[in-house]
């Protein structure tokens, strides 16, 4: 994978860090796969770097209908967006976030099991029985947002993911989606590619060695991504004039495997750990006719629980959090 070497200056002062990473920018665009014609080919990418990248996942009709989606929900309901008044803590410096849609917009079912993506992500979460659902929702990084720079992360991971044998499927993985064109000024999906079996971004730089590299990733809207949630990866800013919109879907791994460890001849990989302790599934999907669709959303958290405890009682929704109805 090849790499062009630019250390620049962190906030600590360390000039052999950068202060998103360690300055070694891909100048080469992310390969991107056609999920009809490559889909072997994209599972293989994923498998070895802990990532993909799908190229006219969402139609120009699907992109051009959620963008109208936000210019409506933003003026219908500014309050869910965070635009009001009492503006959300967590919304600060990040941008704009819708949580938790589904609970309100029953019209974004049709986007839940997307054609252009879920095949892939039910494969290496191993198979559709396997699939569960645990987040969706939408962010903006709107125009003249200006920069807040974000570090290299990761999300939900399990200690167990070094040592087991094999690695896949991947406990948790997430898409985005672009729903505007990023370009090299535009914020940027940006992932250190193999990185999510370490511990650490150091410990990945030092393992990884020449194959290490920050990969920015541009592309036309309808572009999406599918990371393994361990995988390292921040946002670029971008010039701070630009802006952007994005679609983020999370999924777990549901049912029973079995697997392997150095200490043990063989064990029992369990379902995923909830993701979080606060997204809620809504009624129509918890009872849907469709038993396959049931099981998809059947990966509840104690939030969901009680929800589900009370009859859904907007009441008590509304005192958890990012319940807002």
């Amino acid at each position: 994978m090849p790499i062009s070497l630019t250390p620049q200056q962190n906030q600590a002062g360390d000039p052999d860090l950068a202060a998103q990473g360690f300055g070694r920018l891909s100048p080469h665009a992310a390969l991107q796969f056609d999920l009809s014609t490559q889909s072997r080919l994209a599972a293989e990418h994923f498998e070895q770097w802990g990532y993909v990248v799908l190229k006219g996942a969402l139609e120009a009709q699907e992109v051009e209908a959620l963008n109208q989606f936000f210019e409506d929900s933003q003026r219908q309901r500014p309050d869910l967006w965070g635009l009001g008044e009492k503006r959300k803590p967590h919304h600060r410096n990040q941008g704009l976030i819708l949580s938790q849609p589904l609970l309100d917009f029953p019209e974004l079912d049709q986007y839940l099991q997307h054609p252009g993506s879920f095949s892939l992500i039910a494969s290496l979460l191993g198979g559709t029985e396997h699939v569960r659902w645990s987040e969706f929702n939408f962010r903006e990084t709107p125009p003249d947002a200006g920069l807040g720079t974000m570090n290299f992360h990761h999300d939900a991971v399990l200690p167990d993911r070094h040592l087991r044998a094999p690695y896949l499927p991947c406990d948790y993985l997430c898409s985005i989606h672009y729903l505007t064109p990023v370009t090299d000024l535009s914020p940027a999906f940006c992932v250190v590619p193999g990185s999510h079996r370490f511990e650490s971004l150091r410990a990945a730089f030092e393992a990884l060695g020449a194959d290490y590299v920050e990969q920015p990733i541009r592309g036309p809207a309808g572009t999406c991504i599918l990371y393994d949630t361990a995988l390292f990866h921040t946002r670029l800013d971008g010039n701070g004039r630009e802006g952007r919109r994005t679609w983020h879907q999370y999924h777990a791994r549901g049912g029973f495997l079995s697997s392997s460890l150095p200490t043990t001849s063989r064990y029992i990989r369990a379902p995923s750990p909830s993701l979080t302790d606060w997204n809620l599934i809504p009624q129509r999907l918890i009872e849907h006719p469709d038993p396959k669709l049931r099981r998809y959303f059947s990966h509840w958290n104690s939030a969901q629980g009680e929800w589900v405890a009370s009859g859904f009682d907007p009441k008590v929704r509304a005192t958890m959090p990012r319940g807002e109805s």
